[in-house]
């Protein structure tokens, strides 16, 4: 298992024609996925932490995973949502707090 930083976009500004830029955000908490996590996993795991609605489906968004920081956009318009970030610890290894 993997721990991640789930980061919340609350404030986005802009528009699907124009692009949107992410205004503000926060740190919402902690949660872990497995280390070949597929989008389904991701979205469980977000629904389990209590952000994403349980309506919320895999083919409502664009997910890209680079493992260390999963960018998660709306498909109907590209609007940014949140992010996971990896968890390292000082000394560079995966999954130690900072």
């Amino acid at each position: 298992m993997a721990k991640y930083e789930l980061v919340n976009y609350f404030d986005v500004w802009g528009n699907k024609k124009d692009g949107y830029e992410v205004n503000n955000l926060c740190k919402e908490g902690q949660l872990e996925l497995p280390e070949n996590a597929t989008n389904k996993d991701i979205i469980h795991a977000i629904k389990a932490f209590g952000f994403f609605k349980k309506h919320v489906r895999t083919n409502m968004l664009d997910i890209s995973n680079d493992w260390e920081m999963i960018e998660i956009d709306q498909r109907r318009n590209g609007m940014p949502i949140c992010r996971l970030e990896i968890i390292r610890e000082i000394g560079g290894n995966v999954n130690e707090k900072n």
